[in-house]
């Protein structure tokens, strides 16, 4: 884990999205986000730049969706591929997601809250403890 680089926001509902950028650029953190929209881009980008991410923040609907292709990149071989610790979000609780984060140390879960101040709070609280 490379605590000097880019923090990365793995989201494609572009509400949530917007949220991020403003809470990141809020509180102000040295470390580069960078978004995009599935585990494979991030995947490319990461494998194809040699970046060694800090922390990864996915929402975790996006790895439990049915896709023609195969992905790369899973919740099971996540952290394996970025080397780095795997924070899974969503907006609402299932006790699935949250026993298939806590299966592997380096993930882990929470449920976005829905007020602002709250989930600033939260994203906070999760870059200072890492």
């Amino acid at each position: 884990m490379d605590k000097k680089g880019p923090v990365i926001v793995i989201e494609n509902n572009q509400g949530d999205h917007k949220i991020f950028v403003e809470i990141f650029s809020e509180l102000g953190f040295s470390n580069e986000i960078l978004y995009f929209n599935s585990g494979d881009e991030v995947h490319d980008y990461v494998t194809k730049k040699g970046i060694k991410p800090f922390l990864i923040f996915l929402d975790i609907v996006l790895l439990h969706m049915n896709s023609d292709k195969l992905s790369k990149v899973t919740y099971k071989n996540l952290d394996k591929i970025f080397n780095c610790p795997c924070l899974f979000f969503t907006t609402f609780f299932e006790q699935c997601f949250v026993i298939d984060a806590y299966s592997d140390p380096i993930k882990s879960y929470f449920v976005k809250p829905y007020n602002y101040y709250k989930f600033n709070n939260v994203i906070n609280t999760i870059i200072e403890y890492w």
